[in-house]
């Protein structure tokens, strides 16, 4: 770890570094583990002559241990070291997929991706940048989680294509070893050597202000303010922002687990699935931070409406595509509002939510989200191998998108990015 004397020494605001941290963290391991698995899943469904919908299992047991999980990891993001998590996240994660590499059949695959990829991928994926960087920004709290994004979009970018090397050159099995020594050894030295919990640790406030005691004092009368778990879910802009995440995250996963197989249904080689996942990463690397922005300087519900106004349009073209040119114009229309969804979803929370319960919020929401879109990826697998499509599937997504767009008035405003958390403020 960075000592106090080296980090105030520097003179770039250190949250910035953090940021590069999670960018990095995320290229690593949300990249492979969001964008890897739809190239996988062809690999292992021709090695082990299985249907499309038992290999999509993984996904939907993958979802339902993020849901599990994500209360918990985040109550302790918010309460214990954030290095020591990511560390031992980032060795399960990588352990799961050692495991994976070695099984002889494809309930080994599903039981590895589902159980201790997934464990790992709460952390690193999902909760460790939105904590971390809610604690070290305030008024660019949107901007800097949403540059720390990028790192999904550009992992995603470069991994599929890299993965396809390997596995032509060799098979599945070693770029999944590979993949799981990068994880499990790379993410823990970063962490350990990088990471530190809170500004206030090296004399700071948030982007990089001088605490005052008038800053101090406002965060003791916030503390004072802050609600129990129980007194959130009672919440109702919770649970209506939680089903318009759940719909977006159903949405992103089926979309991503199948875009290959969209277009290998659709006559395209290998090469051509992969660089279709690359470019979903390439368009949502323009679109993260600029969402992030968004949510900085506008209404976060005008923001909210946005994402799932172009999801909607999104869906249609897809469920309009015919060739593998309609699939691109499709895929990157989906990653503009995949590429804003995690700053958009990490501002969304500091903006209605106070910050010392960022973490258990996230992962209490993540918990709701998650598991009502968990059956997505099997579904459009069980609905493919009974109609040969994924029509029905992709315009159920539609009307859902749609309900969870007429509930955004509802949720409430809350507050401005460089005021201080007001709970259950109009």
């Amino acid at each position: 770890m960075r000592t106090v004397s080296e980090v105030k020494s520097t003179t770039i605001f250190y949250g910035w570094w953090l940021v590069l941290v999670c960018l990095l963290v995320q290229a690593v391991a949300a990249g492979i583990s969001i964008y890897f698995y739809s190239l996988l899943a062809g690999e292992v469904e021709r090695e082990f002559s299985s249907g499309r919908a038992l290999v999509m299992l993984g996904l939907t047991g993958s979802a339902i241990t993020t849901s599990l999980l994500a209360p918990k990891m985040g109550d302790w993001l918010d309460r214990h070291s954030i290095r020591l998590i990511v560390s031992c996240s980032a060795i399960v994660m990588g352990t799961g997929f050692f495991a994976m590499s070695y099984t002889p059949t494809v309930w080994g695959f599903i039981a590895s991706y589902a159980v201790l990829v997934a464990a790992g991928t709460v952390t690193l994926s999902m909760l460790f940048a939105p904590v971390l960087l809610s604690r070290w920004f305030l008024r660019q709290r949107g901007l800097a989680i949403g540059v720390a994004a990028l790192g999904t979009q550009l992992g995603g970018f470069v991994v599929p294509p890299l993965i396809a090397l390997v596995i032509e050159a060799y098979d599945w099995r070693i770029a999944v070893r590979a993949v799981g020594l990068t994880v499990a050894v790379l993410i823990p030295l970063l962490s350990w050597r990088t990471v530190i919990d809170r500004p206030q640790m090296i004399g700071r406030g948030p982007d990089g202000d001088d605490p005052s005691k008038a800053e101090l004092a406002a965060d003791t009368d916030s503390q004072r303010l802050v609600p129990g778990l129980t007194t959130i879910l009672r919440d109702r802009s919770f649970w209506l922002a939680g089903f318009g995440i759940a719909v977006m995250v159903a949405m992103f996963t089926t979309v991503l687990a199948n875009i290959a197989f969209f277009a290998l249904d659709r006559g395209a080689d290998r090469d051509q699935a992969a660089w279709l996942v690359s470019l979903y990463a390439l368009v949502g690397i323009v679109f993260s931070p600029l969402v992030g922005r968004f949510c900085d300087q506008l209404d976060i519900r005008v923001v909210f409406a946005g994402l799932l106004s172009i999801n909607v349009v999104a869906l249609l073209l897809l469920r309009g595509a015919q060739d593998y040119q309609d699939l691109v114009y499709a895929t990157a229309m989906v990653a503009v509002s995949g590429g804003g969804f995690m700053p958009f979803w990490g501002a969304m929370i500091g903006r209605l939510f106070p910050l010392p319960q960022y973490g258990t919020v996230m992962g209490a929401m993540t918990l709701f989200a998650i598991s009502a879109s968990s059956l997505a990826p099997v579904l459009s697998g069980v609905l493919f191998d009974a109609t040969g499509d994924y029509q029905v599937l992709l315009l159920a997504l539609t009307v859902l998108m749609v309900v969870a767009l007429l509930c955004v008035p509802l949720i409430r405003s809350g507050q401005k990015a460089s005021g201080a958390a007001h709970y259950g403020s109009a």
